[in-house]
């Protein structure tokens, strides 16, 4: 077995409503990702992506990190992490700088001055930052431009969207992995994490809606012109249509989820109306008939609810002209049967299935929505590998949860 802080070695992990994964690859020397393995477990301890008890989220982290490390045969001793939760906001600013000098030319000073401005924004009392996204520089006259390093220009702006939660919310996650005696070198929001695996760098040109999934959290991120300009979490997901389901036809929570993966359905394409399905007799529960027609009806208007929740937002801002490659679906709750139907007739653009992320290496996870996040956090994580080089000494330094907080400001 060999350690993960060799320099060829990434380990993605996130801690999701229902599930934990550790995903392990190697980044080779031409830059290209091969992923080794995932390791996975039930998550305990674990409400709407966030940590509600210690011990127990922690056990499932760790149980996720051995399985991980049985099958790939690396030591984790650090790694990426994913975050989410519906504390998490976001907003966009603009900050500018003049050019003083006589000859005007834009350096790599004033970019980073730009940067350092946009990680100084007001945000809400006790919120941590988690990105400062870098959307367009501006030279004079509002002119966009890609670089503007070596460009004349009386004033350089820079736009910049920012997402920031509360800070001890985001603390705790980050807490079970170090408590294990495991360094967290980064972290990144999910949904944006789940589109580099969603998106192509052409469909973020374009414009594009991805939208993921959870138990627990429905992420969604919209990019317009490859640069992020509105994030969002809703604290809806898979585990309410359960719920619905439960309430509804007067099922045990376990049976409404049993039903629901096996016969789910947000369509009632080639079934009648007074099609039926049959619950088997099991201790403390009948045999019962129900009416297909109506569980689907259930199950739509929940998740009907949600994609408009989404819709709304975008429309609200206005985005939706700049939208044309689509939105797509992705998450272990993106799996259940019609909904790529039902999202094309909520939103004014075509809806796409993700259907996993492709990656070099091991084929076994590559066609699995539900590890949309955490093979695409092996993608964000390749892109600051290969952009910032791995950082000296961290092995050598015993971080506080401050640094480990200015560390996500890398993207």
């Amino acid at each position: 077995m060999f350690s993960n802080r060799d320099p060829h070695i990434i380990v993605a992990v996130e801690v999701g409503t229902h599930k934990v994964c550790a995903a392990v690859a190697e980044l080779s020397p031409d830059g290209s990702l091969m992923l080794l393995g995932v390791g996975e477990s039930s998550a305990s301890g674990v409400r709407k992506g966030e940590v509600i008890d210690f011990q127990l989220a922690q056990q499932s982290i760790s149980q996720a990190l051995l399985d991980a490390e049985t099958k790939t045969e690396v030591q984790v001793q650090e790694v990426y992490l994913s975050l989410t939760g519906s504390h998490i906001e976001s907003r966009s600013v603009m900050v500018r700088t003049g050019i003083e000098e006589d000859d005007h030319l834009i350096t790599t000073d004033h970019v980073a001055e730009l940067q350092d401005q946009a990680q100084h924004q007001v945000i809400p009392r006790d919120h941590a930052v988690i990105h400062e996204l870098l959307q367009r520089y501006y030279s004079d006259h509002q002119t966009p431009c890609d670089d503007p390093v070596g460009l004349s220009s009386q004033i350089l702006e820079g736009s910049y969207h920012l997402v920031y939660g509360l800070q001890t919310r985001l603390e705790t996650t980050v807490r079970c992995i170090q408590e294990l005696g495991i360094e967290v070198k980064s972290c990144a929001l999910a949904s944006y994490a789940s589109a580099q695996a969603a998106l192509t760098t052409a469909r973020k040109k374009a414009g594009a809606v991805v939208i993921d999934m959870g138990a627990g959290v429905t992420d969604y991120l919209v990019y317009v012109d490859g640069a992020v300009e509105l994030t969002g979490v809703l604290g809806v997901g898979g585990d309410h249509m359960t719920q619905d389901l439960s309430l509804g036809l007067k099922i045990p929570y376990a049976r409404a989820e049993k039903l629901k993966i096996e016969h789910g359905d947000l369509a009632m394409d080639g079934f009648a109306s007074d099609t039926t399905i049959e619950l088997a007799r099991e201790i403390n529960f009948d045999e019962r008939l129900i009416y297909r027609e109506a569980m689907t009806e259930i199950m739509r208007v929940r998740q009907e609810e949600i994609m408009q929740l989404i819709e709304e937002d975008i429309r609200d801002r206005g985005l939706w002209p700049h939208i044309t490659s689509g939105v797509y679906l992705t998450g272990g709750s993106s799996q259940v049967r019609g909904l790529e139907k039902l999202a094309r007739q909520v939103f004014p653009v075509p809806a796409h299935l993700v259907n996993g992320c492709t990656l070099e290496g091991e084929q076994t996870y590559s066609q699995r929505p539900d590890l949309g996040t955490v093979l695409g956090l092996l993608r964000y994580a390749q892109q600051l590998e290969l952009k910032n080089g791995r950082p000296r000494g961290w092995d050598k330094v015993r971080r506080s949860l401050r640094a480990v907080f200015e560390s996500m400001r890398l993207f």
